[in-house]
């Protein structure tokens, strides 16, 4: 695990010269310290293995990688932890999944097929994995068998019920 994240602080110090490469090094550090402390304590699962699964996982530099949106806090009331994914699934019950962006009721939990209509002949296809992900309203669901994680439309099923 530490040459994993010394190679990582050595990449954040080459994405900028001089003082700001050696902060970003820090910064990831320190990012990285606490995300797998906060990760490892919350799933019982060892540090290491976390960090092996993320790096599995990243496909671009460790300083956009490495942040909050990718690894949310495992305390979150956005944050869904499961021990497999038929267990998941199972929790979730019918395939109905909230858009972020229309509000409307989609069967697919990461591209939105609720037929709205957002403007004149445009029905919504939001997509949780586009620029603007879930809006805030999505629900990151973590399969600890699996030791990952992925964010989805929140089901319906999981939505407070308000009278």
């Amino acid at each position: 695990m530490e040459q994993t994240i010394e190679k990582l602080k050595e990449q954040a110090r080459k994405s900028w010269s001089g003082e700001t490469g050696e902060q970003r090094a820090r910064d990831l550090e320190t990012y990285l310290r606490n995300k797998l402390e906060e990760y490892s304590n919350a799933l019982n699962i060892p540090k290491e293995e976390i960090l092996k699964s993320w790096e599995e996982d990243r496909t671009y530099s460790a300083i956009n990688y490495y942040q909050e949106s990718n690894q949310p806090s495992i305390k979150s009331d956005k944050v869904k932890v499961f021990e497999t994914v038929e267990e998941m699934l199972q929790a979730i019950g019918e395939k109905k999944f909230r858009c972020p962006s229309c509000n409307g009721i989609s069967t697919n939990p990461y591209s939105c097929n609720s037929g709205e209509e957002m403007s004149k002949g445009k029905t919504c296809d939001w997509k949780v994995y586009g620029l603007l992900g879930d809006l805030g309203k999505g629900t990151f669901i973590y399969i600890k068998v699996k030791l990952k994680g992925e964010t989805i439309f929140t089901p319906i099923s999981w939505e407070e019920v308000t009278a």
